[in-house]
């Protein structure tokens, strides 16, 4: 199975997060991710990225922009505790999400995650 995402999120979210000290990339699920340490926070999948943040945040962010945000799914409707999915249309828009990446990043690496 060949994951399918887009490059040009792929690229800037390396323009974004790859700069930071501790971040790294591979893959993770087939997908384009981002680790602190052994920590995934991010990956790209699908038309857009997922963020790991607690499970109530996840909800209140998705409850608060249901066009751009949402629980992520993986398939028929199973959802993944503690993953955001954000879909933007135009790549550099990821940089307004700046706070969130912050966020997850934060929150695998204090070990809450």
């Amino acid at each position: 199975m060949v994951a399918d995402y887009r490059d040009d999120h792929r690229a800037a979210l390396d323009e974004l997060l790859l700069r930071l000290p501790g971040v790294t990339g591979g893959k993770a699920f087939g997908y384009p991710a981002y680790r602190f340490g052994r920590k995934i926070f991010c990956f790209v999948g699908g038309g857009g990225i997922a963020i790991k943040l607690p499970p109530a945040r996840v909800q209140a962010l998705a409850d608060e922009q249901p066009d751009v945000m949402r629980v992520f799914e993986v398939a028929d409707g199973v959802r993944w505790r503690g993953w955001l999915s954000i879909d933007r249309a135009v790549s550099e828009a990821y940089h307004q999400d700046w706070p969130l990446l912050e966020e997850a990043l934060t929150y695998v690496s204090s070990g809450a995650a």
